[in-house]
């Protein structure tokens, strides 16, 4: 699991922001919400433009740094990389993962998206490697225990990082931190609910159609099903074939329509959530931006009950919708606000000692969390 996240100088985080997970609180209600003593479902508050997105992509360049998987173009981009109120020319990330009893610390920092100039990691504070370009420094004397002493390690540069190339060249044991971080990262998911297709980062090389996949796996039923269910959508499904394609169509009394015509934009969301629940066993780490950007409360309140219930899984949501800081739904150590830069949690934002029978969203939109 992920410990903790931090990063700093990176587009609208000038100072460093931390995500962290081990501030769990003794609350005794909601306890699917932390596992392992790690809080395992967040939402993230935030107004617009605090950075709610642009923290999901910095948790994400991970992806981009060590894995094939798809990344988001603003990931990429050069000009907006490094936050433009400071003339420190580089972005630090800073993770922390839980292994069984051990504590990996991975940490790298980069002048642009694909130019790392140091990088480290570490396991229970012993360093394995550790790379200062600036510097020059070059310490590996840790990779003989993960059967990588003898790598030759002279030609990386910065270009490629020091463990995806170890872990590319090495034979790693099951037990091995470097794979354990390899894997990890190469099953995080981050996706967007919104009306621009299927946006996401991590866990595929490449996107597929989400109504080839209904079709090609035998769930059309199942999706109308989960539309009625978990939307209250009551709508007919079928496919339609020509010479050229399968078609996810939606029956009438008089005429079918294809469903991509016909759906709406919070229909849509749903079939984004939908698609991507079917891998939920498979993610080791799920980031689910604005999820309800297009749902009624009452069913941006379904999703979230569902996902907390039911998803065995670390979840980072992000919204607007303060109607959802509920403790029925989540507890006031799991509720983050984002704003100026700085990240805390309820707990952390008034002196009040806050109980279940507290009216957390009455509370946030009277100020008590204001600082």
């Amino acid at each position: 699991m992920l410990k903790s996240f931090s990063v700093q100088n990176y587009k609208n985080f000038r100072n460093m922001v931390t995500l962290d997970f081990t501030k769990s609180r003794d609350y005794r209600y909601n306890e699917s919400c932390v596992r392992d003593g790690l809080l395992s479902k967040v939402l993230i508050m935030g107004r617009n433009a605090s950075g709610k997105t642009n923290l999901g992509y910095a948790l994400f360049d991970i992806v981009y740094t060590l894995t094939e998987n798809l990344a988001e173009d603003h990931q990429k981009d050069r000009i907006s990389f490094i936050n433009g109120s400071t003339n420190s020319p580089e972005a630090v990330f800073r993770y922390k993962f839980q292994n069984g009893g051990d504590e990996i610390a991975y940490e790298y920092h980069k002048t642009e998206p694909a130019v790392i100039t140091y990088e480290s990691l570490k396991v229970n504070d012993r360093t394995v490697f550790e790379f200062d370009y600036h510097t020059g420094t070059r310490d590996s004397r840790g990779l003989p225990d993960y059967n990588a002493g003898n790598l030759d390690l002279g030609q990386v540069d910065g270009s490629l990082s020091v463990l995806k190339y170890i872990v590319r060249s090495t034979p790693q044991s099951e037990s091995s931190p470097m794979r354990f971080v390899m894997d990890f990262v190469s099953r995080m998911l981050y996706f967007r609910c919104t009306y621009d297709g299927n946006r996401f980062i991590g866990f595929f090389g490449n996107g597929e159609s989400i109504n080839d996949y209904v079709i090609g796996n035998g769930l059309v039923k199942d999706f109308q099903k989960f539309l009625h269910d978990t939307g209250g959508i009551d709508m007919t499904l079928d496919v339609e074939s020509n010479s050229f394609q399968r078609m996810l169509v939606q029956r009438l009394k008089y005429k079918t329509i294809p469903f991509d015509y016909n759906k709406s934009s919070g229909t849509h969301s749903l079939e984004l959530y939908y698609y991507w629940s079917r891998m939920f066993d498979r993610v080791s780490f799920l980031f689910i931006d604005e999820f309800d950007a297009y749902y009624h409360y009452e069913l941006a309140e379904r999703i979230i009950r569902r996902t907390v219930e039911s998803v065995d899984i670390q979840v980072v949501f992000t919204s607007h919708n303060s109607g959802l800081v509920d403790n029925s739904i989540m507890r006031p150590d799991c509720y983050l606000l984002l704003d100026d830069g700085r990240l805390r949690s309820l707990v952390d934002s008034t002196t009040r000692e806050l109980r279940e029978a507290h009216n957390l969203e009455k509370m946030l939109r009277n100020g008590e969390f204001d600082e």
